[in-house]
């Protein structure tokens, strides 16, 4: 049996929403599965891929799989995969839960196990620890992850345009999330609890004007400004140039500007903002994505 996975890029948090909201975006990783005799799991992670990812005991999709097989009390088997990665590394896009993602559909197709949304993303988070990436690569959209609740999602305005800066340097999500602060006040919890609501209502009947209050936030931003230099200086840069809001993408360090204008204008503002403040990174211009993953199965 052979599998094609299609795993979106995805940028989490949008402000205010730690570990609530993210948004699918249109680039996507390709994975390619093929069942093979014997016990040996193979891989082969594609064109300029780090050194490490061609090690089958230290690249995510391979122990996705392996995890996910366990999860379902059956043996993984000999499988070679074959990888085209296109998201970045470390970069706040959801690189690591698509390739969770994608590694738990492979044992889900090959064992033709009966799982449904609940359990993918169960596993996902188990294997990540949390599930706000993999509930948008899996459902498209803007994905909505209450704590004690069924995930949710909704569509995202087509005419958004996601306005991506990546700086050179890339920031591992377990040294961004170690500086984010355990509990907050009072003030701040409502501010952000706010911000979130806004952020769905500018989402649902399309009112730009208010995202830029919708993506700021009192929690996680300041929290990782010292790990992410010109974060406030970017946003505002963002802003500036015709952006409807800006934030953190995910744990950083990128910077996410959305705009439903012509986002040429917003490019050239983040550019010039990273120049002045030495930072060495480039942009990075994608549409929202209203579709998950893809899996096409062949015998």
């Amino acid at each position: 049996m052979r599998a094609f996975i299609a795993v979106p890029a995805t940028v989490a948090n949008l402000g205010a929403g730690f570990d609530i909201f993210a948004l699918a975006l249109q680039l996507q990783n390709d994975v390619h599965a093929e069942q093979r005799g014997g016990d040996v799991i193979t891989i082969d992670p594609g064109p300029g891929a780090p050194h490490q990812l061609r090690d089958p005991a230290r690249n995510l999709v391979v122990s996705a799989y392996v995890r996910a097989c366990d999860a379902l009390n059956v043996s993984p088997g000999g499988v070679h995969f074959r990888c085209v990665s296109r998201i970045p590394i470390g970069r706040g896009l959801g690189s690591s839960a698509a390739a969770t993602l994608a590694g738990v559909l492979t044992a889900i197709t090959f064992t033709r196990a009966g799982w449904g949304q609940k359990e993918i993303l169960d596993c996902a988070a188990t294997i990540e620890g949390h599930r706000d990436n993999a509930a948008a690569a899996l459902l498209g959209g803007l994905a909505i992850c209450p704590p004690g609740a069924p995930t949710a999602r909704m569509d995202a305005p087509e005419e958004l345009h996601a306005v991506l800066f990546l700086p050179k340097d890339r920031l591992p999500t377990s040294r961004s999330r170690q500086v984010v602060p355990e509990a907050f006040s009072r003030a701040d919890a409502i501010f952000n609890a706010a911000r979130c609501a806004l952020l769905v209502r500018a989402f649902a009947i399309r009112d730009y004007a208010s995202l830029g209050d919708a993506m700021d936030d009192r929690w996680h931003q300041p929290a990782r400004a010292a790990l992410v230099p010109g974060l406030a200086r970017l946003c505002e840069a963002a802003r500036d140039a015709g952006a409807a809001g800006a934030a953190l993408a995910g744990a950083g360090p990128s910077i996410v500007a959305l705009t439903p204008l012509d986002p040429t204008p917003v490019v050239a503002g983040l550019r010039v903002a990273a120049v002045e403040a030495q930072i060495d990174g480039e942009t990075l211009t994608l549409d929202v994505r209203n579709w998950g993953t893809r899996v096409d199965v062949k015998p």
